[in-house]
């Protein structure tokens, strides 16, 4: 970056350890009873992950951080601020969000749900944005903190013991515990739920009355719509469920056979991101999938037609 500012390559690292003083004290500060504390504890969650996850980014390709492909923010970026026409303090660099997005797509096994973790964004913002802070909310947002550091600390290579620090690293032990003793109890009781459904529903039926229901329901899609749905077995009644997933395409790569002629293809992963049952109507969500031993990630059969939407932008009609 500018010489006045920060060196290019060390970009990753002064991220990373803003995010350590962050993450540090929201652990400090979140369980305080003075409003002032819980504010600051609730802003340095948010703070954490986004400036974390930032870092793993940059750590990769460091122009993936500009929004939209700005074009001074990658100048600036790529440590050539000197070409930019904006001040470093103009940088146009992604949100919180969509840094996340990034960082998941990168590292696939980052333990990023986007339904749920976003509480922690959502406490940072009324904190910092209006200095609202509601305890239960904050504790729910420490914890998503605790666990995507972690997953951005392995990404990283970074030892977490030193990262957190030899006070606070049992206090993310205990409440990571926690987290994971309260998942657990919510997948047994819809385990539970659905098991209760499933006898309901084939109570009274003989041998082939029972094959005819469970083949009929075990048919039908999923409820959401999703880019991709994987067969899998329903842990409660042992039928046919679906992950259902959202795919990420890779870029188009071209290949050539023996006789010269050039194709194009686009390599396909999916993501699951829930588990639904159309026989017992059992649901999981992203992070109550790691109770059971269903893939993280599945790779489908390619796109060999990857142009097929593409659709020129103003920057290529204007030849920029």
């Amino acid at each position: 970056m500018g010489k006045h500012v920060v060196e290019h390559d060390r970009l990753k690292q002064v991220l990373a350890l803003s995010a350590r003083h962050h993450a540090r004290q929201a652990i400090e500060l979140f369980a305080n009873d003075d409003q002032d504390g819980l504010t600051q504890a609730a802003v340095s969650a948010g703070c954490a992950v986004e400036l974390l996850a930032k870092a793993f980014i940059a750590s990769v390709e460091h122009g993936l951080l500009a929004e939209k492909g700005d074009r001074d923010t990658i100048l600036i970026l790529s440590g050539n601020a000197n070409l930019a026409s904006a001040r470093i303090a103009e940088m146009k660099t992604v949100g919180a969000l969509e840094a996340l997005k990034i960082a998941k797509h990168l590292h696939p096994s980052l333990p990023f749900n986007l339904q749920s973790d976003q509480v922690v964004l959502r406490v940072r913002n009324a904190a910092a944005h209006m200095g609202m802070v509601l305890p239960d909310e904050l504790r729910a947002a420490v914890a998503v903190m605790c666990r995507l550091v972690d997953g951005l600390l392995a990404a990283l290579s970074l030892k977490r013991n030193e990262y957190w620090g030899s006070h606070a690293v049992g206090v993310v032990d205990e409440i990571l515990d926690i987290a994971k003793s309260e998942v657990r109890r919510i997948v047994a009781a819809k385990i539970a739920a659905a098991a209760g459904r499933f006898a309901s529903l084939v109570s009274g039926l003989d041998v082939a009355g029972r094959a005819v229901v469970l083949a009929a329901l075990s048919r039908r899609s999923p409820y959401t719509i999703a880019d991709h749905n994987e067969p899998q077995e329903c842990p409660a009644c042992k039928q046919q469920g679906w992950l259902v997933c959202h795919v990420d395409e890779g870029q188009p790569e071209v290949e050539y056979d023996d006789d010269g002629t050039q194709y194009a293809f686009a390599s396909r992963t999916a993501y699951p991101a829930i588990f639904e049952c159309p026989v017992c109507e059992l649901e999981l969500e992203e992070e109550e999938l790691a109770e059971f031993d269903y893939p993280m990630e599945i790779e489908l059969e390619p796109n060999n037609d990857p142009y097929s939407d593409y659709e020129p932008d103003e920057d290529w009609f204007r030849d920029r």
